[in-house]
């Protein structure tokens, strides 16, 4: 079969989402090298941004409106598949509500690889990677992430990257916290870069107001593709389990990451993210509500083995 044209189906909303699906698109590439690939995402994944640069991922369409963020109707569907005849279509969803999908794939005649029509209870990453392994006819050995960006050196920076946004309360370190970490590594000489948005302003604000004798860099009123910019040659990351976190990852750096209350097992699919979970557990999940319980001490231990 001469594979010319493939649709890549990831829906989940987030940028760390995106990236954490990223190598298995990659995978899909390699797999068929002189194929044209498009994904078909959401806009709050900011994936225009994100994938400007990669080489891999051809075409990227958003099933919403960028500026509402509705959802685009049955016809916009319908046209889509009716005029780019897609060869293979990739879905990596769960659910009924996403058998159209997979119908009008089917009805112009793709070959279709997807989950299911019902959710099952296990680990997100380590069902794309059973997944991409069945579907490619594959063994996935190597478990890194690339995120592509022009003129990035070797050479780190001395700048730590400070994950300071969540998505809930619930999954964030307290900002305490944080600026007693940045207080036992300013020692090192390290310049620090605020990572979050307009919403974590506050939590930010707090942070440079505390140190009278250091030069903050914030990425809150950034894009991401200036944020890319900035971040890029950092030496590591620490902080909460954001967007942040996975893209700093992806770029090539260690990212320490803070599990409290989402699933640490999902680091798996990047060996750059070092996961950092209260004492006496195992591993964590959504509903653990345990960010409280990561000691100062404990991270201090770990970043200490990496700067």
């Amino acid at each position: 079969m001469n594979i010319k044209k493939i649709l890549i189906i990831e829906l989940r909303p987030g940028i760390g989402d995106l990236c954490m699906f990223l190598p298995r698109f990659h995978e899909i590439f390699e797999k068929y090298p002189n194929s044209e690939v498009t994904l078909l995402t959401k806009f709050r994944t900011k994936a225009h941004q994100l994938l400007k640069y990669d080489k891999k991922i051809h075409n990227i369409e958003f099933i919403d409106d960028e500026k509402t963020q509705a959802k685009k109707d049955i016809n916009f569907l319908y046209r889509f598949y009716k005029i780019n005849r897609f060869d293979l279509v990739f879905s990596y969803q769960y659910g009924p509500k996403y058998l159209k999908y997979i119908f009008l794939a089917k009805w112009f005649n793709s070959k279709v690889y997807f989950y299911g029509i019902f959710k099952k209870n296990e680990p997100m990453m380590k069902r794309a990677i059973l997944s991409n392994e069945s579907w490619l006819n594959i063994k996935i050995k190597q478990k890194i992430s690339k995120i592509f960006v022009p003129n990035q050196n070797k050479n780190k920076k001395k700048q730590i990257v400070i994950g300071l946004g969540a998505s809930g309360d619930n999954k964030r370190w307290d900002v305490k916290n944080y600026i007693s970490l940045i207080q036992s590594l300013k020692k090192y000489d390290y310049h620090f870069i605020l990572a979050g948005g307009p919403s974590d302003s506050l939590i930010i604000n707090q942070i440079i107001s505390f140190f009278d004798d250091l030069n903050f860099i914030s990425l809150e009123k950034n894009n991401l593709e200036q944020s890319l910019e900035i971040i890029k040659n950092s030496s590591i990351h620490i902080g909460n389990d954001s967007g942040f976190m996975h893209i700093c990852a992806g770029l090539g750096m260690k990212s320490l990451c803070l599990y409290g209350d989402t699933p640490s097992e999902d680091s798996i699919y990047n060996e750059n993210i070092i996961p950092i979970i209260p004492e006496g557990y195992y591993e964590v999940n959504h509903g653990d509500n345990a960010m409280h319980l990561i000691t100062l001490e404990k991270v201090l231990t770990i970043i200490n083995k990496f700067i």
